[in-house]
């Protein structure tokens, strides 16, 4: 995986790990809490109503989101351009788009094991 400021880059059918993570305009961190949710919404485009994948963390290690993606969730996608956000919704209802609709690129893979 490859991660270019907010654009993703992954062979289809890997697994990889994404954490996620908040910080202050100081650049402290500031920790996700229970009650709070992070999405990870991937489409075809901004004006897609279908999510090809989503990724719902409800549970954090150290204040932070990880989220696992495995081969079955993007073994079936094309090798293109999709576009992803993640949004956090916290406990109290308050909801921020942490990374805004960025690239999510699938790339070609040799080996279908």
């Amino acid at each position: 995986m490859e991660i270019n400021e907010t654009n993703i880059s992954m062979i289809r059918g890997d697994s990889e790990t994404i954490t996620v993570y908040c910080e202050d305009n100081n650049g402290a961190k500031v920790n996700f809490e229970t009650g709070d949710t992070i999405y990870l919404t991937v489409k075809q485009s901004v004006n897609s109503a279908r999510k090809i994948l989503q990724k719902i963390i409800t549970e954090f290690v150290n204040g932070e989101a990880i989220i696992e993606i495995f081969p079955e969730d993007t073994k079936d996608f094309s090798f293109r351009t999709y576009v992803y956000d993640i949004q956090l919704t916290r406990a109290d209802g308050t909801v921020t788009t942490i990374i805004p609709p960025s690239d999510f690129v699938i790339e070609g893979e040799v080996t279908y094991e």
